[in-house]
């Protein structure tokens, strides 16, 4: 795999972005492996059968992609801006996430998917995303000064921080109650999901891409195992700079981002 193959991923950030090539390019890496698992499954069998459903839908989602590229394309050109354009863009955006989602579940499985410029979008372009930036700090209020970390300088040291400081909440709470209780089952069951969520951001520094959607997931995971530490604000051991709020810009140059060995140390792999 080319080092331009994965820069052109990283530069497809916007719906407004997405053409044709992108289209075929996704497409026909879902039905190579759709039509695969048809050669290898019997006729009349449940497998050849839902194959060739997800084969159908690939084909049609696929055809409201360029369908919306075509009028989205056409609108440019005739420099027409009205709710006619906004819902072209809108349906380039919205059918072609639904052909990522499909190709996501062979994401750990094949270079070529994981490479290739295929990623959800969350904004037609940048002035869309910046209003979305502005509209939700304006929203967040006062909470905007709350301390942040790009997810991709999130480290061990973060994390550790973080699930140190919760699993001392859970381990007293199973301490004060008996097993089989109510309390306990709770606590056990908080810090199951502590522990799972915890999973996810070591796995994902542990395993780590640079690649937008990963990023994404990441935010996502940090974001979650902190909010389970905001019920203990009033413990002195909390501080809220140790785990800031994770945020994502998909705009950051590749440059900007912090080297991998520098987010986590080679001692800190497993």
């Amino acid at each position: 795999m080319t080092a331009d193959v994965r820069t052109e991923f990283r530069t497809l950030h916007y719906g407004d972005d997405i053409t044709a090539a992108h289209v075929d390019g996704l497409t026909d890496f879902l039905i190579t492996k759709l039509s695969a698992l048809e050669s290898a499954s019997e006729k009349g069998t449940d497998a050849r059968w839902t194959a060739e459903a997800l084969e159908s839908l690939v084909r049609d989602i696929a055809g409201g992609v360029r369908h919306g590229i075509r009028n989205r394309d056409a609108d440019r050109a005739r420099r027409i801006d009205s709710d006619w354009t906004l819902g072209h863009r809108q349906e380039v955006r919205r059918e072609w996430n639904r052909l990522v989602d499909l190709a996501d579940r062979w994401r750990d499985t094949s270079e070529a998917h994981r490479y290739a410029p295929w990623a959800r979008i969350e904004h037609h372009n940048a002035e869309a995303e910046a209003r979305a930036v502005a509209e939700r700090v304006a929203k967040e209020g006062a909470s905007g000064d709350e301390p942040e970390v790009h997810a991709d300088r999130i480290t061990r040291a973060h994390l550790d921080a973080l699930h140190g400081f919760l699993k001392k909440h859970t381990d007293r709470l199973l301490g004060l109650h008996r097993a089989g209780t109510e309390e306990h089952r709770a606590a056990l069951a908080l810090e199951t999901a502590i522990d799972m969520t915890r999973d996810d951001v070591h796995m994902s520094l542990t395993c780590d891409t640079d690649i937008d959607r990963d990023l994404m997931e990441r935010r996502d995971a940090w974001n979650r195992l902190r909010h389970f530490a905001l019920p203990w604000q009033d413990d002195p051991a909390f501080d809220i700079a140790r785990w800031p709020r994770a945020k994502y810009i998909p705009l950051r140059a590749a440059e900007e981002r912090v080297p991998g060995q520098d987010r986590t140390a080679e001692g800190d792999r497993p």
